[in-house]
């Protein structure tokens, strides 16, 4: 008697026990509680630099703003002929709690065909604390590229961190522009 008590014990433990694991697969939903921690993820640029060569006057003047809250750079650029050419610098900074990886910005220009320019984009970085001024203060138009440039998506950003992104815009058309607006938009992902 005692051996069947035991057994109908043992066979209804198991037999609730594969209930609830069928039931479970039959059911459309799922409830799950627990807490999720997620990180912030923003990179800005933190300023920005336009070097000329020497020479250009005020009859090729450029105007630069950051907009989009910190994403964009706008560049207001009049009388652009060929041969024009100026390099725009970014110190993009990771503002957020999580490391980002710093992509090829894209570049619209409006007012002028971007295919008559050539873009050419230098990455350095990441920095902390004030070690980019090798790469930022100072610099003169003659000194760039720098030798240790990288590629799109080699520069990742810790929290705090910022990289320095150097951009020599050309302009190659043959037709004079009299004002085009240019905007450089960042981008990174998360590696």
């Amino acid at each position: 008697m005692r051996d069947k008590i035991v057994f109908t014990s043992i066979f209804l433990i198991i037999a609730l026990a594969i209930t609830g694991v069928a039931y479970s697969h039959w059911q459309e939903k799922i409830w799950v509680t627990g807490t999720i921690i997620t990180g912030k993820w923003s990179n800005t640029i933190g300023s920005s630099k336009v070097l000329t060569p020497i020479g250009y006057d005020e009859n090729r003047s450029i105007e630069s703003t950051i907009i989009n809250g910190g994403k964009t750079l706008r560049l207001v650029c009049a009388n652009i002929s060929s041969g024009w050419n100026i390099w725009v610098g970014l110190i993009i900074h990771n503002d957020g709690t999580v490391p980002t990886r710093v992509e090829q910005p894209t570049i619209e220009i409006v007012g002028a065909d971007i295919q008559e320019f050539t873009i050419n984009t230098y990455f350095y970085g990441p920095y902390s604390r004030g070690d980019h001024t090798e790469v930022w203060g100072g610099v003169k138009i003659d000194d760039l590229p720098f030798n240790d440039w990288k590629g799109a998506g080699e520069v990742i950003l810790e929290p705090c961190q910022k990289s320095v992104i150097w951009m020599e815009i050309k302009y190659e058309g043959e037709q004079n522009v009299t004002e085009a607006t240019t905007y450089i938009t960042i981008k990174c992902s998360i590696p």
